[in-house]
Protein backbone atom coordinates (compact mmCIF):
# COMPACT_ATOMS: atom_id res chain seq x y z
CA UNK A 1 0.00 0.00 0.00
CA UNK A 2 2.90 2.23 0.90
CA UNK A 3 3.96 1.57 -2.25
CA UNK A 4 1.14 2.76 -4.37
CA UNK A 5 0.43 5.57 -2.26
CA UNK A 6 4.29 7.04 -3.23
CA UNK A 7 3.37 6.47 -6.80
CA UNK A 8 0.21 8.00 -6.91
CA UNK A 9 1.98 11.23 -5.61
CA UNK A 10 4.77 10.84 -8.03
CA UNK A 11 2.01 11.27 -10.98
CA UNK A 12 0.07 13.97 -9.01
CA UNK A 13 3.40 15.87 -8.90
CA UNK A 14 4.39 14.67 -12.63
CA UNK A 15 0.87 15.74 -13.74
CA UNK A 16 0.74 19.12 -12.25
CA UNK A 17 4.49 19.91 -12.89
CA UNK A 18 3.76 19.14 -16.76
CA UNK A 19 0.41 21.28 -16.75
CA UNK A 20 2.79 24.24 -15.34
CA UNK A 21 5.63 23.88 -17.42
CA UNK A 22 4.65 22.49 -20.35
CA UNK A 23 4.54 25.63 -22.32
CA UNK A 24 8.19 25.75 -22.03
CA UNK A 25 8.85 22.33 -22.45
CA UNK A 26 6.81 21.43 -25.24
CA UNK A 27 7.98 24.86 -26.93
CA UNK A 28 11.31 23.31 -26.81
CA UNK A 29 10.75 20.26 -28.10
CA UNK A 30 8.61 21.14 -31.11
CA UNK A 31 11.63 23.38 -32.40
CA UNK A 32 13.15 20.41 -32.33
CA UNK A 33 10.61 17.57 -34.01
CA UNK A 34 9.16 20.19 -36.43
CA UNK A 35 11.94 20.84 -38.35
CA UNK A 36 11.52 16.48 -39.58
CA UNK A 37 7.91 16.52 -40.32
CA UNK A 38 9.09 19.25 -42.26
CA UNK A 39 11.41 17.38 -43.75
CA UNK A 40 9.22 14.38 -44.49
CA UNK A 41 6.46 16.79 -46.05
CA UNK A 42 9.07 18.01 -48.11
CA UNK A 43 9.64 13.77 -49.41
CA UNK A 44 5.89 13.89 -50.15
CA UNK A 45 6.51 17.01 -52.31
CA UNK A 46 4.73 19.45 -49.89
CA UNK A 47 7.30 22.27 -49.05
CA UNK A 48 7.00 24.05 -46.19
CA UNK A 49 7.97 28.05 -46.62
CA UNK A 50 7.25 28.79 -43.27
CA UNK A 51 5.21 27.63 -39.98
CA UNK A 52 4.17 29.07 -36.30
CA UNK A 53 2.17 27.89 -33.73
CA UNK A 54 0.89 30.05 -30.67
CA UNK A 55 1.53 27.82 -28.07
CA UNK A 56 1.36 23.72 -26.66
CA UNK A 57 -0.30 22.14 -24.03
CA UNK A 58 -2.25 19.41 -22.28
CA UNK A 59 -5.46 19.54 -23.33
CA UNK A 60 -6.16 16.16 -20.85
CA UNK A 61 -4.26 14.26 -19.21
CA UNK A 62 -3.57 11.29 -22.50
CA UNK A 63 -3.67 14.54 -25.27
CA UNK A 64 -1.24 17.59 -26.29
CA UNK A 65 -2.44 19.95 -28.70
CA UNK A 66 -0.66 22.51 -30.33
CA UNK A 67 -3.15 25.84 -30.79
CA UNK A 68 -4.06 27.73 -34.00
CA UNK A 69 -1.03 26.57 -36.05
CA UNK A 70 -0.36 28.17 -39.29
CA UNK A 71 1.86 26.97 -42.20
CA UNK A 72 2.35 28.53 -45.68
CA UNK A 73 3.57 25.39 -48.32
CA UNK A 74 4.71 24.96 -52.08
CA UNK A 75 2.85 22.17 -53.52
CA UNK A 76 4.58 20.63 -56.05
CA UNK A 77 2.69 18.69 -58.98
CA UNK A 78 4.65 16.64 -61.38
CA UNK A 79 7.95 18.00 -62.49
CA UNK A 80 9.91 20.11 -60.14
CA UNK A 81 9.73 23.44 -61.22
CA UNK A 82 5.46 23.39 -61.03
CA UNK A 83 4.19 24.44 -57.77
CA UNK A 84 1.29 25.92 -56.15
CA UNK A 85 1.18 28.52 -53.18
CA UNK A 86 -0.76 27.14 -50.65
CA UNK A 87 -1.80 28.02 -46.88
CA UNK A 88 -2.78 25.66 -44.17
CA UNK A 89 -4.51 27.10 -40.88
CA UNK A 90 -5.92 24.36 -37.68
CA UNK A 91 -7.17 25.42 -34.54
CA UNK A 92 -5.92 22.43 -32.84
CA UNK A 93 -3.58 19.66 -33.84
CA UNK A 94 -3.88 16.85 -31.20
CA UNK A 95 -1.50 13.82 -29.93
CA UNK A 96 -3.51 11.31 -28.28
CA UNK A 97 -0.99 8.88 -26.25
CA UNK A 98 -2.20 5.49 -27.11
CA UNK A 99 -0.20 3.86 -25.76
CA UNK A 100 2.09 3.86 -22.52
CA UNK A 101 4.21 1.55 -22.14
CA UNK A 102 4.99 1.40 -25.97
CA UNK A 103 4.94 4.77 -26.28
CA UNK A 104 2.74 5.46 -29.40
CA UNK A 105 0.26 8.25 -30.19
CA UNK A 106 -2.58 9.42 -33.00
CA UNK A 107 -3.02 12.67 -34.54
CA UNK A 108 -6.21 14.62 -35.46
CA UNK A 109 -6.37 17.98 -36.56
CA UNK A 110 -9.64 20.05 -34.90
CA UNK A 111 -11.12 22.81 -37.28
CA UNK A 112 -8.42 23.07 -40.22
CA UNK A 113 -8.17 25.04 -43.20
CA UNK A 114 -6.53 24.32 -46.58
CA UNK A 115 -6.14 26.72 -49.80
CA UNK A 116 -4.62 26.29 -52.61
CA UNK A 117 -3.85 29.60 -55.06
CA UNK A 118 -5.23 29.49 -58.20
CA UNK A 119 -6.64 26.11 -58.30
CA UNK A 120 -8.48 25.92 -60.87
CA UNK A 121 -5.74 26.71 -63.43
CA UNK A 122 -4.14 23.26 -62.10
CA UNK A 123 -4.71 20.79 -65.19
CA UNK A 124 -7.14 18.13 -63.12
CA UNK A 125 -7.27 20.08 -59.96
CA UNK A 126 -10.63 18.99 -57.24
CA UNK A 127 -10.80 21.36 -54.72
CA UNK A 128 -9.32 24.29 -54.17
CA UNK A 129 -10.36 24.94 -50.62
CA UNK A 130 -10.95 22.63 -47.61
CA UNK A 131 -12.83 24.26 -44.44
CA UNK A 132 -14.37 23.77 -41.30
CA UNK A 133 -12.19 20.30 -41.35
CA UNK A 134 -11.56 17.67 -38.90
CA UNK A 135 -9.27 14.50 -39.33
CA UNK A 136 -8.06 12.13 -37.38
CA UNK A 137 -5.33 9.13 -37.77
CA UNK A 138 -6.51 5.96 -36.20
CA UNK A 139 -3.46 4.25 -36.19
CA UNK A 140 -1.00 4.98 -33.75
CA UNK A 141 2.38 6.18 -34.57
CA UNK A 142 5.03 4.33 -32.54
CA UNK A 143 8.10 6.25 -31.06
CA UNK A 144 10.44 3.10 -31.84
CA UNK A 145 9.41 3.65 -35.33
CA UNK A 146 7.97 7.22 -36.35
CA UNK A 147 9.03 7.02 -39.50
CA UNK A 148 7.21 3.99 -40.54
CA UNK A 149 3.86 6.11 -38.78
CA UNK A 150 4.05 8.53 -40.94
CA UNK A 151 4.69 6.53 -44.47
CA UNK A 152 1.58 4.48 -43.68
CA UNK A 153 -0.53 7.79 -42.93
CA UNK A 154 0.69 9.07 -46.17
CA UNK A 155 -0.11 5.72 -48.05
CA UNK A 156 -3.31 5.80 -46.13
CA UNK A 157 -4.73 9.27 -47.66
CA UNK A 158 -2.91 8.89 -50.96
CA UNK A 159 -5.27 5.93 -51.68
CA UNK A 160 -8.64 7.54 -50.20
CA UNK A 161 -7.61 10.60 -52.81
CA UNK A 162 -7.27 8.21 -55.03
CA UNK A 163 -10.60 6.95 -54.80
CA UNK A 164 -10.04 3.39 -53.25
CA UNK A 165 -11.36 1.58 -50.60
CA UNK A 166 -8.91 1.46 -47.97
CA UNK A 167 -8.81 0.10 -44.31
CA UNK A 168 -10.67 2.50 -41.81
CA UNK A 169 -7.58 4.54 -40.58
CA UNK A 170 -8.80 7.77 -40.93
CA UNK A 171 -11.98 9.93 -40.36
CA UNK A 172 -11.91 12.85 -42.43
CA UNK A 173 -14.72 15.87 -42.62
CA UNK A 174 -14.64 18.94 -44.40
CA UNK A 175 -16.55 21.26 -46.39
CA UNK A 176 -15.07 21.82 -50.19
CA UNK A 177 -15.19 24.37 -52.42
CA UNK A 178 -14.23 24.29 -56.31
CA UNK A 179 -15.53 26.32 -59.31
CA UNK A 180 -16.81 25.41 -62.70
CA UNK A 181 -16.65 28.40 -65.26
CA UNK A 182 -16.34 31.26 -62.85
CA UNK A 183 -19.57 30.00 -60.27
CA UNK A 184 -18.37 28.31 -56.67
CA UNK A 185 -19.87 25.53 -54.68
CA UNK A 186 -19.96 24.13 -51.43
CA UNK A 187 -19.86 20.21 -50.60
CA UNK A 188 -19.73 17.53 -47.25
CA UNK A 189 -16.50 15.77 -48.10
CA UNK A 190 -16.82 12.91 -45.76
CA UNK A 191 -15.35 9.39 -45.05
CA UNK A 192 -17.60 6.80 -44.91
CA UNK A 193 -17.23 2.98 -43.64
CA UNK A 194 -18.30 0.13 -44.99
CA UNK A 195 -17.57 -3.66 -45.25
CA UNK A 196 -14.77 -2.87 -43.74
CA UNK A 197 -13.02 -0.19 -45.34
CA UNK A 198 -12.94 3.18 -46.09
CA UNK A 199 -13.91 5.67 -48.84
CA UNK A 200 -14.83 9.31 -49.49
CA UNK A 201 -18.17 10.11 -50.31
CA UNK A 202 -20.46 13.67 -51.07
CA UNK A 203 -24.01 13.78 -49.48
CA UNK A 204 -25.97 13.18 -52.90
CA UNK A 205 -28.32 16.29 -52.01
CA UNK A 206 -25.03 18.33 -52.39
CA UNK A 207 -24.61 17.26 -56.02
CA UNK A 208 -27.84 18.53 -57.09
CA UNK A 209 -26.89 21.46 -55.56
CA UNK A 210 -23.86 21.92 -57.19
CA UNK A 211 -25.96 20.70 -60.57
CA UNK A 212 -28.09 23.61 -60.30
CA UNK A 213 -25.81 26.22 -59.67
CA UNK A 214 -23.78 25.09 -62.64
CA UNK A 215 -27.09 24.79 -64.31
CA UNK A 216 -26.60 21.06 -65.54
CA UNK A 217 -29.20 18.60 -65.82
CA UNK A 218 -28.38 15.24 -63.85
CA UNK A 219 -30.53 12.04 -63.71
CA UNK A 220 -30.72 11.00 -60.45
CA UNK A 221 -28.22 7.56 -61.35
CA UNK A 222 -25.92 10.27 -61.89
CA UNK A 223 -25.97 11.89 -58.73
CA UNK A 224 -25.50 8.12 -57.07
CA UNK A 225 -22.16 7.90 -59.14
CA UNK A 226 -20.86 11.46 -58.40
CA UNK A 227 -21.52 11.40 -54.88
CA UNK A 228 -19.06 8.31 -54.48
CA UNK A 229 -16.40 9.55 -56.55
CA UNK A 230 -16.21 12.75 -54.80
CA UNK A 231 -12.73 13.52 -56.07
CA UNK A 232 -13.63 12.89 -59.60
CA UNK A 233 -16.93 15.17 -59.47
CA UNK A 234 -15.65 18.80 -60.30
CA UNK A 235 -13.72 17.08 -62.80
CA UNK A 236 -16.67 15.38 -64.63
CA UNK A 237 -18.73 18.79 -63.87
CA UNK A 238 -15.75 20.85 -65.92
CA UNK A 239 -16.24 18.56 -68.81
CA UNK A 240 -20.56 18.27 -68.72
CA UNK A 241 -20.00 22.45 -68.75
CA UNK A 242 -17.45 22.65 -71.13
CA UNK A 243 -18.84 19.97 -73.78
CA UNK A 244 -22.10 22.03 -73.32
CA UNK A 245 -20.71 25.36 -74.13
CA UNK A 246 -18.07 24.25 -76.79
CA UNK A 247 -21.29 22.37 -78.79
CA UNK A 248 -23.39 25.33 -77.89
CA UNK A 249 -21.07 28.00 -79.25
CA UNK A 250 -20.45 26.12 -82.30
CA UNK A 251 -23.82 26.17 -83.20
CA UNK A 252 -24.39 29.69 -82.99
CA UNK A 253 -21.69 30.25 -85.38
CA UNK A 254 -22.34 27.67 -87.70
CA UNK A 255 -26.00 26.59 -87.43
CA UNK A 256 -25.02 23.48 -89.75
CA UNK A 257 -23.34 22.76 -86.86
CA UNK A 258 -25.01 19.67 -85.28
CA UNK A 259 -25.84 20.90 -81.34
CA UNK A 260 -26.62 18.13 -79.70
CA UNK A 261 -24.91 15.04 -81.47
CA UNK A 262 -21.32 17.20 -81.17
CA UNK A 263 -22.34 17.64 -77.34
CA UNK A 264 -22.59 14.08 -76.91
CA UNK A 265 -19.96 12.52 -78.36
CA UNK A 266 -17.47 15.65 -77.51
CA UNK A 267 -18.80 14.81 -73.52
CA UNK A 268 -18.12 10.83 -73.90
CA UNK A 269 -14.20 11.94 -75.90
CA UNK A 270 -13.58 14.21 -72.79
CA UNK A 271 -14.43 11.74 -70.17
CA UNK A 272 -13.39 8.62 -72.02
CA UNK A 273 -9.58 10.90 -72.36
CA UNK A 274 -9.71 11.66 -68.72
CA UNK A 275 -11.21 8.75 -66.85
CA UNK A 276 -11.10 5.41 -69.26
CA UNK A 277 -13.68 3.83 -71.24
CA UNK A 278 -15.81 2.01 -68.23
CA UNK A 279 -16.15 4.73 -66.18
CA UNK A 280 -17.03 7.22 -69.09
CA UNK A 281 -20.02 4.55 -70.22
CA UNK A 282 -21.13 4.72 -66.57
CA UNK A 283 -21.50 8.18 -66.37
CA UNK A 284 -23.00 9.04 -69.75
CA UNK A 285 -25.15 5.96 -69.87
CA UNK A 286 -26.54 6.94 -66.50
CA UNK A 287 -27.50 10.45 -67.77
CA UNK A 288 -29.77 8.88 -70.50
CA UNK A 289 -32.53 7.71 -68.25
CA UNK A 290 -33.31 11.27 -67.47
CA UNK A 291 -37.43 10.93 -68.40
CA UNK A 292 -37.41 14.44 -70.83
CA UNK A 293 -35.70 12.35 -73.41
CA UNK A 294 -38.08 10.47 -76.35
CA UNK A 295 -37.32 6.96 -77.03
CA UNK A 296 -35.45 8.10 -80.64
CA UNK A 297 -33.31 10.55 -78.42
CA UNK A 298 -32.47 8.32 -76.28
CA UNK A 299 -31.02 5.97 -78.42
CA UNK A 300 -29.25 8.47 -80.51
CA UNK A 301 -27.69 9.84 -77.41
CA UNK A 302 -26.58 6.14 -76.41
CA UNK A 303 -24.89 5.66 -79.85
CA UNK A 304 -23.11 9.45 -80.02
CA UNK A 305 -21.71 8.68 -76.71
CA UNK A 306 -20.50 5.43 -78.19
CA UNK A 307 -18.93 6.99 -80.94
CA UNK A 308 -17.16 9.69 -78.85
CA UNK A 309 -15.74 6.87 -76.28
CA UNK A 310 -14.57 5.07 -80.11
CA UNK A 311 -12.72 8.82 -81.02
CA UNK A 312 -11.16 8.92 -77.67
CA UNK A 313 -9.73 4.75 -78.01
CA UNK A 314 -8.50 5.95 -81.22
CA UNK A 315 -6.20 8.49 -79.97
CA UNK A 316 -7.89 11.36 -81.75
CA UNK A 317 -7.54 14.66 -80.92
CA UNK A 318 -10.06 17.19 -79.28
CA UNK A 319 -9.71 19.89 -82.45
CA UNK A 320 -10.96 17.30 -84.98
CA UNK A 321 -14.28 16.60 -82.99
CA UNK A 322 -16.48 19.01 -84.56
CA UNK A 323 -15.03 18.04 -87.87
CA UNK A 324 -15.84 14.25 -87.45
CA UNK A 325 -19.23 14.73 -86.06
CA UNK A 326 -20.15 16.50 -89.22
CA UNK A 327 -18.03 14.16 -91.63
CA UNK A 328 -18.44 10.70 -90.04
CA UNK A 329 -21.55 9.15 -91.34
CA UNK A 330 -21.93 7.30 -87.81
CA UNK A 331 -22.52 9.99 -86.13
CA UNK A 332 -26.76 10.33 -85.59
CA UNK A 333 -27.66 14.15 -86.43
CA UNK A 334 -31.22 13.55 -85.28
CA UNK A 335 -33.50 11.60 -84.00
CA UNK A 336 -35.28 11.45 -87.16
CA UNK A 337 -32.18 9.50 -88.27
CA UNK A 338 -33.15 6.85 -85.57
CA UNK A 339 -36.75 6.66 -86.74
CA UNK A 340 -34.74 5.84 -90.52
CA UNK A 341 -32.89 3.79 -89.59
CA UNK A 342 -35.23 1.93 -87.65
CA UNK A 343 -37.63 1.71 -90.61
CA UNK A 344 -34.69 0.38 -92.76
CA UNK A 345 -34.35 -2.91 -90.70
Amino acid sequence: MKFIRVLFVIIVVVIIGGYLVSDYVFDAAANKVLPLIVQRLADQGILVTDYDFEKIRFASLRTISAMNVQADMSLRRGKAEESYKASFYAEKINLHIANIFHPAARISSDNFRLRVENADDIPGATFGRFEHGYIEFCEPIYLSNPRRGLHSIFQNMGDLFKEKDVPPKAILRAQVTFKVRGRESQAYLYTKRENGASSLRFEEKDIRRMADTFDLELSDDEVHIISRYPVRAPIIMRITSDAKETAHTAHRKNRNAPEDAYRHVLWSFLLTQKFGESFAEQVTDAHEVLPTNTAAERQMDFHNNSIGRLYAERGETRDRILWLVANDRRVIKSPQEVNVLQGAR
